[in-house]
Formats: C-alpha cells, structure tokens, sequence
C-alpha cells in the first residue's frame, strides 16, 4: 500500500520551472489590476455592480459567458469519462447541459429573459405573479433555492480547482482552492460584473490559445493510430465508437468501473435535462444573469450565437487531453496506474507531463482562468439574490439602487458565499459526488416549477413556491439519506414530487390576478398554455388583436428553428472531434452540414432578429426597490 502510494506521488508530481510560475504570476497581476480599476464602475449603483448598467456590448458578454461556461471542474469530469470510455463520454456533456440549453436560448428563452427586464430570477417572480402574498412566497423560495444552488456550484467548483492545482503546488488540495479562491475575491468583490465581464474576455483568449495548444499536439501525435488501438484493446470496444451503450466499458485497469453502470439509460435523464433547463430558462445562477443584463433582446440572441462558436475549442482541449492521456499510459505505466486510480486527475497530469516549461505555466494559467470565470460569475449572481431579493426587499425596502450600502451588502455576500463553499467541499470525495448531485436531484427538483411557470397560465405564486420546495426538500433528503442514490431512481422521483405540488397548490389556491397575467404576457410574449390571457388581450382593442397575431407568427418560427439551432451547435463540436480523431469522413459531412445549417439560420433567425427596444415594464435601474 505504501509503495503504491509512494509510486503515484512521483507520477502525480510536476514542478512547474520559473518561467511557467512568471506567468502565472503575470495573469494574476493582470486579473488583479484589471479589477482594480474597474471598481470605480461597479460602486456607482446595484445596476452597476450586478449588470454592469446594462452597457456592456453584447460580444464581450458573450465571450464572457464561454469563458464561465468553460468551466475547469466540468472539464475535468467530461475529459475523466473520454479518457475511460471514449467517444461516448461526450454525452456526459449533456448532463451539465452543454448543448441542447443554448440552442434554446438562442432562438427565443434568451429575449424572454431579457425582456422580462430584471436583475435577478428572484424579483422575476413579482413579474409574473405579483406583489401580493403570492409573488412574496414565490420570490422569498426562488431566492432561497438559488442560494443553495450557488452554494452546490461553488463547492464542486472548490473542489475541482484544489484537485487540478494540488498536481502543481505541495500544498494539500484545500489549500490550493483556497489561494486561488483568495485571488479570484479580490476583483469580484471589488469590482462586481464589470470586473467578472472584462477579466472573462481576458481569460477566454487564454482558454483558446490553451485549448488550440493542446489540440495540435494531440493532432500531430506521431503514433495517433496506435494510441486509438492501444485504447480500444483495453476498453475491449471501439474507443471512437459515439453510441451509448447500456453498461460502458471502461479501461480495464480503472479502480471504479461501477461509475459506468447503466450509462444508457443516465444519457436518457441527461438529454431530458438539458431540454428542460433551455425550455426553463434555467434554474438561476451567472447564465441568466448574462441575459438580464444584455442591452436588448437581440443581443442576447447575438451573444448567444458566439457563446455556441467560442465553446467549441472547449471540446478540442477535451479530446486532445484525452488523447495525450492515453498516449502517456501506453508508455509509463506509472502514470496509467495513477491515472487508473483516479481518472479525474487526467487534465492535471497530461498539463505536468506532455506540455514543456514555458508553455505549461501557459496551460496552468489558461485553465486557472476558465476556474476563475466559472467562480466569479457563479458568486457573483449569487450575491445578488441575497442583495436584491432578501436584503433590499425586506431588510431594507426603502433604499435606493444607487446607495453604497447595497453595494457593501454585495461585498460581504460574496465574501460568505466563499467561506462557506470551501467548508462545504471539506465533506465531499471527489468531485463526481457533488456534479451527479447537482445534475441530478437537485435540478430535477427545479425544473418543474421553472419550466411550467413560462408556459402555463394557471400556476400560480403558490404553486411556484410549493414546487421550488418540495424539490429542494426532496434533492437535500436524497444527498443527506441516501447519497447512492441512482439517477434513473433521484431524478423522476424528485421532478415527480415538484411537478405534483406545484399542480396541486395552484389549482387549491386562488390564480393569479388577470391584469398581472395580462402585463406579464404583453412584456414577455411567451407561448404555450395563455390561450385565456391572449383572448383577453386580443378582445381588448385592435391593437392587442394585431399584437397577438404578431406573437404566433414569431413563434410559430422560432419553434422551427430551435431543431436547427441544437443541430448547428452539435455539428460544429462533432466537426472539431472529428478533426481530432483523424475521422475524415465524419469532419467532411459534420463540417458540411454546419455550413449548411449556417446559412439557413441565416435566412430563418439572424435576418428576423429584431432591433433593440426597451422593455413594456418600468426601468428598475431608475426606480427604489419596492
């Protein structure tokens, strides 16, 4: 037992040399200067601090937004299960709902979230319910729910973080998330989303250039052919083989293969998942609060568009890894054994051992960055559900936006938030544990009162607030007494409960009333089950007939193009495998129907974007809290 352990500590081991840790210390100086100096931007009000006053271009927004979405902790997880299963590990992508969200984002739940004209998810629920007992109940639960969900997310980021640096530093993996949790604190909390946006699109040309770096070596690798054989002998399957198979095959000599049981059937949940976060307009967190904080509608479909093309490089860093991963178990047998032993430290290993001095601390820095706009963002929306929904609304009703109180309550939200997550990612093993959580129970006890609140007239606050806890209840009750808990069993049983209670208090309380509906209907134009809302409307005058009239034919083709959408995002990614594998054939019809799919996206979503215009409810950036 010793001398194994003994033997993976000198594989694990890699001292960076003095010209990787000068620039790291560069990108650090960077991010921290940067920070600085957008301070004074973020302190002017509570629009500033969380939305950066909605100013911010909608490219820089969506640079940002690929860069949080990069995620160094998911990375490592999706890059684990290519590494040990193959090409069929790409649908764990689906369960952090990489690709199927952004289709539906792009087409129409981007400009629903943005004309809804708020700052966080949270004060979203006076919109659509109002500001009686009802929409209180089902903002105070939203606002409660979405904390616990930062905390999840800032935890499993925690985790991951001091897993990849603790490969680098002598320091045990706590200690390093700690550090760079430090680090990251400064510039957030000084400088909120101004300082989260800008150090993004810093960090994301860093991720790039990493990504392409590590693409082009696992591309060139002399023995490419080889290293596809050497792993599909030891899976007994075709490493490059894409359909799921009901029970994976893993590398033969990895310790845990029960991690791949029934992967089929997990891949069914997934893909469901990944559907209803995009129809919900997701559970809450940094995503929606790039859309609230766009210029207009058609930026948040523009940003949205370039979010899907920049996060392709994301997928050639995590088959490149995998690839010199396997490369580096074919020829040192201690590093498979590491490797074997615990398949999540495959990014970290591949970085210390197939990447040389100077371009490592290149790598080290780049994937610190994606660590760090996944933390910032992720904090940062957090911060403001306790600002906006909790303390503003009821500790202090009275204060204004633009009062350097609310901007100090930012301050200590964010630092809290930290503290707590590393506490929090002392109890957790690995980072699978709290990733299967978070995908699992935890957002399927979200979804549905998150999807059927856009969609059906008759739910309610009540029957919101019921659902958000129910689930939430069910999600905690499932980690604390039954952690093992598979996802064919926690997902149904825990969407099931939500659904049902958010159904029954609706219906055994009083709806919602008919001029809230009405307001929130003619801002947000949603479609679905508003057959009662738009009569209403279209009784109304000849102006509401006209403007319900408008409303099908854009969702009549919006509906036509989310296919289109999910299918360009998901041609573009197999085209950048498919390079990568040397599979010629895939690259030319993935890359063709890609182009393909351009140019009639082109013709059916770009030309039909419509101009910028303000929302039909008040400015909040110009009035107090209620």
């Amino acid at each position: 037992m010793v001398e194994s352990l003994i033997a993976d500590a000198a594989a694990t081991a890699a001292p960076l040399a003095t010209l990787d840790w000068i620039i790291i210390a560069a990108y650090f100086s960077a991010a921290l200067a940067l920070g600085l100096y957008l301070r004074r931007l973020a302190a002017r009000s509570l629009h500033d601090y969380f939305l950066g006053g909605r100013k911010i271009p909608w490219w820089v927004i969506g640079a940002s937004g690929t860069a949080s979405n990069f995620d160094m902790t998911g990375t490592m997880v999706i890059t684990s299960f290519v590494f040990a299963i193959g090409l069929q590990g790409v649908w764990v992508s689906m369960r952090g709902g990489m690709c199927l969200p952004l289709g539906l984002l792009m087409i129409y739940m981007g400009k629903w979230l943005r004309r809804s004209n708020v700052m966080t998810t949270a004060e979203w629920m006076e919109l659509r319910f109002g500001t009686d007992r009802q929409g209180q109940a089902a903002r105070l639960v939203s606002a409660a729910a979405n904390l616990v969900v930062t905390l999840a997310l800032l935890t499993y980021f925690v985790k991951g973080t001091g897993k990849f640096l603790a490969v680098f530093l002598p320091f045990s993996p706590e200690v390093c998330a700690l550090a760079l949790i430090a680090a990251a604190l400064v510039y957030t909390t000084l400088s909120g989303l101004y300082g989260v946006i800008f150090t993004d699109l810093a960090q994301e040309g860093l991720m790039i250039a990493t990504a392409l770096y590590v693409g082009y070596r696992a591309f060139m690798l002399p023995d490419h052919a080889a290293v596809l054989d050497f792993a599909s002998t030891q899976s007994g399957q075709s490493w490059t083989s894409f359909a799921p198979q009901w029970t994976a095959q893993p590398m033969t000599w990895l310790a845990n293969p029960d991690v791949y049981h029934l992967f089929g059937l997990c891949v069914v949940f997934w893909i469901a998942r990944g559907l209803l976060e995009g129809a919900g307009g997701l559970t809450g967190g940094y995503m929606p609060q790039r859309y609230y904080a766009a210029r207009d509608e058609r930026s948040a479909g523009l940003m949205t568009a370039e979010w899907i093309l920049l996060l392709i490089p994301r997928w050639v860093l995590v088959f490149g890894v995998a690839l010199l991963a396997l490369n580096l178990a074919r020829e040192d047998a201690a590093l498979a054994h590491t490797l074997g032993l615990d398949p999540e430290k495959t990014l970290p290993i591949v970085v210390a051992h197939a990447i040389p001095a100077g371009l490592r601390g290149v790598a080290v820095a780049g994937l610190i960055a994606a660590a760090m706009s996944t933390f910032d963002s992720t904090i940062n929306a957090g911060a403001s559900y306790w600002v906006r929904d909790l303390y503003q609304r009821y500790l202090r009703p009275h204060t204004p936006d633009s009062s350097p109180r609310l901007v100090r309550q930012g301050y200590c939200a964010t630092v809290t938030l930290a503290v707590a997550a590393v506490l929090l990612a002392l109890t957790i093993p690995n980072i699978e544990s709290i990733w299967s959580w978070i995908t699992g129970p935890l957002s399927a006890g979200l979804f549905a009162p998150i999807v059927l609140r856009w969609y059906w007239h008759r739910m309610n606050g009540y029957g919101f607030a019921a659902s958000t806890a129910v689930g939430l209840l069910a999600a905690v009750a499932l980690r604390l007494g039954w952690p093992a808990c598979p996802l064919y069993i926690n997902f149904p049983l825990t969407w099931s409960a939500s659904l049902v209670a958010g159904i029954l208090a609706s219906y055994l309380t009083r709806p919602t009333a008919p001029d809230v509906l009405k307001r929130f209907w003619l801002q947000v134009r949603p479609f679905g089950l508003w057959s009662p809302v738009r009569q209403s409307i279209s009784d109304s005058d000849t102006a509401g007939a006209s403007l319900v009239a408008d409303s099908r034919r854009h969702s009549r083709r919006d509906l036509m193009n989310i296919p289109l959408a999910i299918a360009w995002h998901l041609s573009g990614v197999a085209a950048a495998i498919s390079l990568l594998l040397h599979s010629w054939t895939a690259l030319f019809v993935s890359a063709t129907a890609t182009l393909a799919l351009s140019v009639a996206l082109y013709f059916s979503w770009y030309r039909g974007l419509r101009p910028g215009r303000p929302a039909l409810g008040r400015d909040d950036s110009k009035t107090t809290a209620r």
